[in-house]
This record gives C-alpha cells, sequence and structure tokens, in this order.
C-alpha cells in the first residue's frame, strides 16, 4: 500500500502554493489556463501591422515578389521546364508574364487614353441625369448642387467649353513607379531561383521531424492551393470579361473590348472590383444613352454576369474547400487597402487564402479557419 503523506500542521498557505502535494496515482494533472498568452499575441499582431505600414515601401515589393514566385513555382517541376537550369526557367516565366501583360497594355493604351481624356466631357453628359436620379430621393447634398450647377449653365450659354485634364509629369513619376516595379522582377526571379534553397535551410532550422514535415506540408499546400486559386479565379474572370465585352457590343458600347479587359482585371479584387466596375458602367451608360433606364443596362447586365460567376461558376470549379466568409474578405480588403492603398488591395485575398491554409494546419489556430469558412 502507498504511504500517505503527512500533513505538517505548521505550514502555512504559502509554503503550500511553493510546495504543492504530489498528483495522486491515477489522477490526471490540472489543465493549464489557455489564452494566458493572447495579450502578448495582440502586441505582436499590433506591432506586424504597425510596421507594415511604416515600411510599406519595402515590405509591399517582398510580399509581391513572393506571391508571383509562389504562383509561377509549380510550372517550373513541369515538363519541359523541370529539365533546364532553374535560373533558366525562371527567366522563361518571368519573360512570359511581362510578355503578356506588357502585349494587353500596349493593346488598350490608345482605347484608354482616348477614355481619359474624355471625362470630363462624360461628366458633362451625365451630371443633367445624375440630377434627375437624385432629385426624387431629395438628397440635398453638394454633389446633387454642383451636378445643377453644370447642367444650368450648359444649359445658358451656347458656347462650347473645352476642358483640359491635368496633365501629369511623367519624368518625375517614372522614377517613383519604375523603383518599385524592377524590385518586383528581380525580387520574384530570385524566389524563383533560389526559393527552394531558402525552404531546405528553413526546415534545417526546425528541431524536431514533425515540425520540418509541418512546415514543408504548409509551404507545398500553399503553393498548390494558391496557384490552383489564382489560376481559376483568372479563369473566370477571363470568362466574365468577355461575357461582359459581349454584353456592351450588344448595347453599342464604344470599345467593349476594353471594358472586358477591366472587367476582368477589376473582378480578381473581390467585392471592391465589382462594384467599381459597376459604378464605371453607370456613368459610361449615362453618357452614351438618352433615357435613364437604358443607360442602367450596361450596369445592370455586368452585375448580373458578376453574381453568376461568383455564385454558381466560381464555387464549381473552386469547391468549398476555397471558399471564405464573404464578411471575413470585406474586413480584410478593409484593412489591407488602409494599411497599402491599392496594393494592399490586390493582395490582400491571397494572403487571406494563405492564413486560411495555415489556420487550417495548425492546431492552435483551427478556431481562425472555422471562422473564416
Amino acid at each position: 500500500m502507498a504511504r500517505r503523506r503527512r500533513r505538517n500542521p505548521n505550514a502555512t498557505p504559502a509554503d503550500a502554493a511553493a510546495n504543492p502535494a504530489p498528483a495522486r496515482e491515477g489522477e490526471r494533472p490540472a489543465p493549464r489556463a489557455r489564452g494566458g498568452n493572447r495579450p502578448l499575441w495582440l502586441l505582436v499582431i499590433a506591432a506586424g501591422l504597425y510596421t507594415c505600414y511604416l515600411a510599406s515601401s519595402l515590405i509591399l515589393p517582398i510580399v509581391l515578389a513572393g506571391f508571383i514566385a509562389m504562383l509561377l513555382a509549380p510550372l517550373m517541376r513541369r515538363a519541359p521546364l523541370r529539365w533546364l537550369p532553374r535560373g533558366v526557367s525562371a527567366l522563361l516565366l518571368m519573360a512570359a508574364l511581362l510578355g503578356a501583360l506588357g502585349a494587353v497594355g500596349t493593346f488598350l493604351a490608345t482605347p484608354a487614353a482616348e477614355w481619359v481624356r474624355k471625362v470630363p466631357f462624360v461628366m458633362r453628359e451625365a451630371a443633367p441625369k445624375l440630377r434627375d436620379m437624385v432629385e426624387p430621393l431629395q438628397q440635398a447634398t453638394q454633389a446633387r448642387e454642383s451636378l445643377g450647377k453644370l447642367a444650368r449653365e450648359e444649359a445658358a450659354s451656347g458656347e462650347r467649353v473645352v476642358v483640359q485634364p491635368p496633365q501629369p509629369d511623367l519624368i518625375e513619376a517614372t522614377p517613383r513607379v519604375l523603383g518599385p516595379v524592377l524590385a518586383v522582377i528581380l525580387l520574384g526571379f530570385s524566389f524563383l531561383v533560389y526559393g527552394d534553397d531558402l525552404l531546405r535551410k528553413l526546415l534545417e532550422l526546425r528541431p524536431t521531424r514533425a515540425q520540418k514535415k509541418l512546415t514543408a506540408g504548409i509551404v507545398q499546400q500553399i503553393q498548390s492551393d494558391l496557384s490552383r486559386y489564382m489560376l481559376t479565379i483568372s479563369g473566370t474572370s477571363l470568362v466574365l470579361g468577355a461575357a461582359t465585352g459581349l454584353w456592351l457590343w450588344y448595347l453599342g458600347v464604344p470599345d467593349p473590348l476594353l471594358w472586358g479587359v477591366l472587367a476582368a482585371m477589376l473582378n480578381i479584387t473581390p467585392i471592391v472590383g465589382p462594384l467599381l466596375m459597376a459604378l464605371l458602367l453607370a456613368l459610361v451608360g449615362l453618357s452614351q444613352f438618352d433615357t435613364l433606364g437604358t443607360a442602367m443596362l450596361p450596369a445592370a447586365g455586368f452585375l448580373a454576369l458578376n453574381a453568376a460567376e461568383s455564385q454558381v461558376l466560381t464555387p464549381a470549379v473552386l469547391g468549398r474547400t476555397m471558399r471564405i466568409n464573404p464578411l471575413a474578405i470585406i474586413l480584410w480588403l478593409m484593412l489591407w487597402g488602409w494599411l497599402w492603398g491599392v496594393p494592399g488591395l490586390l493582395v490582400a485575398v491571397p494572403m487571406l487564402v494563405c492564413l486560411r491554409i495555415v489556420a487550417d494546419r495548425v492546431d492552435d489556430w483551427k478556431v481562425w479557419s472555422r471562422l473564416l469558412e
């Protein structure tokens, strides 16, 4: 029989706390209090967000280059690129990507520049119709007063007023744009060439075999799932852009190819991109058609096509495993749009996909995975 431990009658509560009684045989130890490190984690997250805001010019090119490398890395493992040296494969992939983007930009540069020059005249033609939309709703705001003033001046004066949009200083703006672009290209190429070596060294720092396996699995799943997600979104966005271009061509809107490509590009950013595209098509419709009902057809048709794409086509291709809560997407877009502006909106959803993948694989983060579903 086990001997019972005699209790000291002169022991104080402090001694009892310093020397706790050993657990009895078969008795489970008391569980530790969970959530004790939550204030520390909140401080770490706040410090990380502040660092992202303060050093955005340094961190953002690294993030963009990392996503480009993760998207293109699975292609380097497939024939015929897998038989080539890594430097040659990375150079071919980056050249193909830049060539495709350059071809699209060159093809659409002329019609886009024409529409930019016509923006003041589009607003002048849309002003009376916008005023008719505002008045029944009784929204006596400063915007309605300015639009009404523009309409009255146009009716009172028979002279044509030519509005010159401000000309940007391209020489001054080129270094600010060219520097980050070159940094993203160089970093993306470097990640493609040396990314596997960096991952191998990272795995060597992990202390146990289980942690090495977990880290390697997370990185491989991020590469495959993120590549699958972005390729799927790009494909469905191209379908949406083609359908939008055909719809605008049917309505007789000028440059339907330009608006179709713009619809495909903006659709990559969920919720915010389609809403911005619908607003642009509403302004174009107001400038091209006489009646209010006809003017809303371009935007209404695009919204219907976008709803079919986002609610039917994309879920059917991706499945439920990659679907994310729309409220989480909105909050995430607001956060990174506030921190990094337009580039933050572009990288927000891929970062959220990576967070979802990590949360699925790490036990302590399972609650975040459930919140993102």
